[in-house]
């Protein structure tokens, strides 16, 4: 039986409000996987997901990224909302770190075994999460944008690393996908990358329906990504 509880936690001068997910039929503790959100902010697209992930027998949690009760309502506030994170790239980061150290003091976590997914806005998120150099051991990447954050981080990236992407998003290009794969080895990060031919941006929300701004639900690419990340979580939770 999936159980799905608000979780509230503070730090960096603000309250944040995400949801936990975990199979109560289970016992024990299990692997962590963190949701982050759409530039939306946490809403019941993360808290699906998260169900999903407790599915597969993972302790999920949504984030919270904005700050509790702060969600928009419209694409004109969300753009408000990821703009006011995107001028700060350090106070998002630490923002990510507060959650994954939060979730690991949950009595069902295995801290040993910690994971991370996004989606577009949430996508920069986990790479930013992953760029850190934290010991995570996996990240992956829907859709996202792959903008370097520009702290002057070095080391090795010590997550491995999957990346979602549709060759036709007008948020990441070609050209972007290929820096980011330099970028990747360039700090020693063990990546892969599987891009999906005719698929633009957000292509795993029904509700994307823009092809006029590159921005279409594509029901082939939503499941062969999701399956790739299940197969991922395998490896990289076993091994």
């Amino acid at each position: 039986m999936i159980k799905t509880n608000k979780f509230s936690y503070q730090g960096t001068g603000h309250i944040f409000e995400g949801v936990i997910a975990h199979d109560a039929s289970l016992e024990g503790k299990r692997p962590v996987v963190m949701v982050a959100h759409t530039w939306m902010g946490q809403s019941q697209f993360e808290t699906d997901k998260a169900i999903e992930l407790a599915k597969l027998g993972y302790l999920a949690f949504a984030v919270d990224v904005y700050g509790k009760g702060k969600r928009a309502k419209n694409a004109e506030q969300a753009e408000e909302f990821m703009n006011e994170m995107l001028e700060n790239r350090q106070a998002l980061l630490d923002r990510l770190l507060l959650a994954f150290q939060e979730i690991k003091k949950h009595e069902l976590a295995d801290t040993d075994k910690t994971a991370i997914i996004g989606f577009c806005f949430g996508g920069k998120c986990a790479l930013d999460l992953a760029r850190s150099g934290i010991d995570i051991k996996g990240t992956v990447c829907f859709h996202g944008i792959f903008d370097p954050p520009g702290l002057e981080q070095e080391g090795d990236i010590l997550s491995k690393i999957l990346v979602l992407h549709g060759w036709e998003d007008p948020l990441a290009f070609p050209k972007d996908i290929i820096s980011l794969g330099y970028e990747l080895t360039e700090r020693n990060a063990i990546w892969e990358m599987d891009v999906f031919g005719h698929t633009g941006h957000a292509f795993t929300n029904p509700n994307a329906n823009a092809p006029d701004q590159g921005m279409m639900f594509n029901q082939l690419a939503n499941d062969r990504s999701w399956l790739r990340m299940t197969k991922f979580f395998e490896e990289v939770f076993v091994g």
